[in-house]
């Protein structure tokens, strides 16, 4: 039989049986042939760690030099000519860990690792010389092991190999979370671990790991913080990177999977959520104040930053001749490990650079908190994680820390990976991630009024007294009671919501994220986000309805938007997207909305120009159609009130609302939508061009006119097919549309496909209730009418195929798709 060729396995082999090497020095030449210097740099270590794990280190400093000496090895030497001009020379380090990897090293950190247990603590120790002997010990196994994980996450960087194995190690992981009670190796630990939930093909799950939930609520606050990116990554759902590819690649791969991650991340966010009081500690830290730097005189962020560099350097006793300099000592400490620069450095300059650090870091941190709320804001308990958080007054919290940022543009522009002219600052993140939390907070959220002040609030309940009882608007009978049900329970609810905060002074955060919108220029990176959150608010429904419309627009915001929309000749698609969707909820069902955009386009010349832009935006303008179509519906349907007779007269007569109303026009529409989509191409991104599509069908058949409807696309031609205003040519010609045909087959395959995707009781389909106000059993039952296989019927789309297409289209099956 062969012998292994594995080094440390010789070496461990010779401990049991008294055959083989004593000593990497006895391995066979041919053995250490094969790696040239192999025996300089490894072999003191590869001793050194078999002769620990069977008797112990008799001098654990030595250990720790010769762990610190090799891990130098492994690092590149990183100065600041260097890491600017990124130039490191990473062949031979990589060669290295390869080397020690393969000839067994990293099994050896590994088993050295579990064989060390610091004391919990000293206890049971009596006293004198066992207590001193106990600490010297315990301090000695905590430096042993700090090191040992170092050393292993960047060999796990250096080699992909040793990376994969340390992923699949259970028992690494479990120590690694062991070590979190232990302040001094807390962030080390969660460094590894953070390296190894990167590495899984699957999710972990927290509640398999003993006393984790008592080891977190015993860290204090600065500690707890080190874990957070620890946490976000266990709750955080592993196909998120996935999220873009087709919705029909997605069921296949949840078909053909045997267990569905989201079932672990979302009982790892179950386990987060209930340990007491994690989510105070975690909204706390985000939110804790002073912010800082801040000084009197710097008006934007990055000069903010440049004075504080300044103060370090006019502070410090260290003599840095320049701001490179200083620089030069900060990198040097990212880069380096603490035990490494110890002996080259002294403990007043060490000391020194990591109060620098410390301003940075806690800004990470922050990011880190308020990135995990806003994970923890997207599964099922949705709902108790925003009751906690209000609870917790997120409201006030969140208002006072935004009112510390600032939101001029800097001047100056640098290069960076994400653009060639950017002026992003330090604190761009902790803006967006700010923004992020808001919207995931306000969504589906029946406390979204706690982001507004006391006296917003009452403005609010005054504006629901004027408008809100002729603006409610109509539907079915299912919906009708659906409505009623939903505004008995929201008014409940606003009762045990007045002992909840609120945020203090004039302005709320809502109010406060509506101004800096208005100001900052269209091509900000923050305006999705500010966007984002503001629609996020609206969208909820609440006991007010109509007057948290009236409250954004009598704000300005709605004059602001169409003004962005008119004035952007080409606007970025995220700009486009964000504006139209923000304006589609401002509108919804508010027929006072409607009237004031009206009056923002009062002439030909400006409807043209806007419907340009639509038309030039389909896609991302799909959601603001879908609520004129509902609006205009819902208010102009049956009845006899005062509210249907004034919808009677100002749609017909309104030059914008007027276009919407011509029945070839919807068609058009119905057609542009379906050609810019096909099963295959149908993502999460677009499946509302679908949706927004099926309303103008279900309209249609609410009004009896669904198979003129039918049989006007499918007797039109191209040319029938595209919009312009008043005969003029605009951009929706330059939208591909298919024959109508082609536009029949793929609205039945993509209506098949949509009868899977959505089942009852799911959130996708509750939204679609709510943001449509139509029973979820009529989309069904609308579905059901459009697919029928009966060709005879006016109302089946292949009534309108010919006979050979209508059986191939029949034979397709979206199950056979997915198998």
């Amino acid at each position: 039989m062969k012998k292994s060729s594995n080094i440390s396995v010789q070496l461990l082999s010779s401990q049991y049986s008294g055959r083989g090497p004593c000593n990497i020095t006895q391995v066979h030449a041919e053995v250490l042939a094969r790696y040239p210097g192999l025996v300089s740099q490894v072999a003191p270590v590869m001793k050194i760690l078999q002769t620990c794990i069977h008797n112990g280190p008799p001098h654990p400093e030595d250990l720790t030099k010769l762990l610190d000496k090799f891990h130098g090895q492994l690092k590149p030497s990183v100065t600041l000519e260097a890491a600017l001009n990124e130039r490191t020379e990473n062949q031979q380090n990589d060669q290295l860990a390869i080397i020690f990897n393969k000839e067994g090293g990293m099994d050896l950190l590994i088993t050295l690792i579990l064989s060390y247990v610091p004391y919990d603590s000293l206890s049971k120790a009596k006293f004198g010389m066992e207590i001193i002997h106990r600490t010297r010990r315990n301090a000695d196994a905590m430096r042993i092991q700090k090191m040992c994980l170092v050393i292993l996450r960047q060999l796990s960087i250096l080699d992909p190999d040793c990376s994969l194995a340390l992923s699949t190690c259970d028992p690494l992981l479990a120590h690694c979370f062991r070590l979190l009670k232990s302040t001094t190796l807390t962030e080390t630990a969660c460094d590894l671990i953070e390296h190894l939930l990167l590495s899984r093909n699957e999710l972990v799950q927290l509640d398999g790991f003993k006393r984790l939930s008592d080891v977190l609520q015993q860290l204090d606050d600065e500690t707890l913080s080190q874990t957070y990116r620890v946490l976000s990554l266990a709750v955080s759902d592993v196909d998120e990177c996935e999220n873009r590819a087709s919705l029909l690649a997605q069921r296949r791969q949840k078909l053909n999977t045997r267990i569905n991650e989201m079932t672990v991340s979302s009982l790892n966010r179950d386990f987060v959520v209930a340990i007491p009081g994690l989510l105070g500690k975690v909204l706390n830290y985000a939110c804790s104040l002073p912010f800082v730097p801040r000084y009197p005189l710097p008006s934007t962020e990055n000069e903010q930053w440049m004075a504080w560099i300044d103060e370090n350097l006019s502070h410090n006793s260290h003599s840095f001749d320049t701001v490179g300099g200083f620089l030069q000592a900060v990198l040097e400490d990212v880069f380096r490990d603490e035990l490494e620069m110890s002996s080259q450095v002294n403990m007043d300059t060490e000391s020194y650079v990591a109060d620098a650090l410390e301003l940075p870091s806690q800004l990470t941190r922050r990011v880190d908190a308020l990135y995990l709320l806003s994970l923890l804001l997207t599964g099922s308990q949705r709902g108790k994680v925003q009751e906690i958080l209000a609870k917790l007054g997120i409201g006030p919290l969140l208002s006072a820390l935004f009112e510390q940022f600032l939101w001029k543009p800097s001047t100056t522009r640098h290069t960076t990976d994400h653009a060639n002219q950017c002026n992003c600052s330090p604190e761009m993140i902790l803006k967006i991630q700010l923004l992020r939390l808001v919207h995931n907070f306000c969504s589906h959220s029946t406390y979204k009024h706690v982001l507004l002040s006391y006296g917003e609030m009452d403005e609010l309940k005054q504006l629901y007294g004027e408008f809100e009882s002729s603006m409610v608007p109509s539907s079915t009978s299912s919906t009708s009671s659906s409505s009623s049900a939903s505004t008995s329970s929201g008014i409940g609810v606003a009762s045990s919501m007045a002992s909840l905060p609120y945020c203090t002074g004039g302005s709320g955060l809502l109010s406060k994220i509506i101004r800096v919108l208005k100001n900052v220029p269209t091509s900000s990176i923050f305006r999705f986000w500010l966007c984002r959150a503001v629609e996020s608010w609206l969208r909820s429904s609440s006991q007010y309805g109509v007057a948290d419309q009236l409250f954004v627009i009598n704000r300005g915001l709605l004059q602001h938007i169409v003004h962005v929309l008119l004035e952007s000749e080409c606007p970025p698609r995220e700009v486009a997207q964000s504006s139209f969707d923000l304006l589609g909820e401002m509108i919804r069902f508010n027929m006072e909305a409607c009237r004031q955009l009206d009056i923002l386009l009062p002439n030909e010349a400006k409807v043209s120009k806007y419907l340009e832009v639509v038309h030039g935006n389909l896609i991302d303008s799909n959601m603001f159609l879908r609520s004129v179509f509902l609006t205009m519906d819902h208010c102009m349907e049956g009845g006899s009130g005062g509210r249907f007779q004034q919808a009677a007269v100002f749609f017909p007569t309104s030059k914008f609302f007027s276009w919407f109303l011509h029945l070839r026009r919807r068609v058009c529409y119905l057609a542009l939508l379906v050609s810019s989509i096909s099963v295959d191409t149908l993502t999460l991104e677009n499946v509302s061009c679908l949706n927004t599509a099926l309303i103008i069908l279900m309209l249609a058949a609410r009004q009896g006119t669904l198979a003129n409807c039918l049989k006007m696309l499918a007797t039109a031609t191209i040319e029938q097919l595209r919009l312009g205003p008043a005969g003029s040519e605009v951009g929706a010609n330059k939208k591909r549309c298919l024959e109508p045909r082609h536009i029949l087959s793929s609205l039945f395959q993509l209506l098949r496909f949509w009868r899977v995707h959505y089942q009852p009781g799911d959130q996708s389909c509750i939204s679609l209730e709510k943001g449509s106000g139509i029973a979820f059993e009529e989309w069904i039952r609308t579905i059901d009418l459009l697919t029928n296989v009966d060709t005879t019927s006016p109302y089946s789309l292949l009534h309108y195929l010919p006979e050979d297409q209508s059986r191939i289209v029949q034979t397709w099956d979206i199950e056979m798709e997915c198998s």
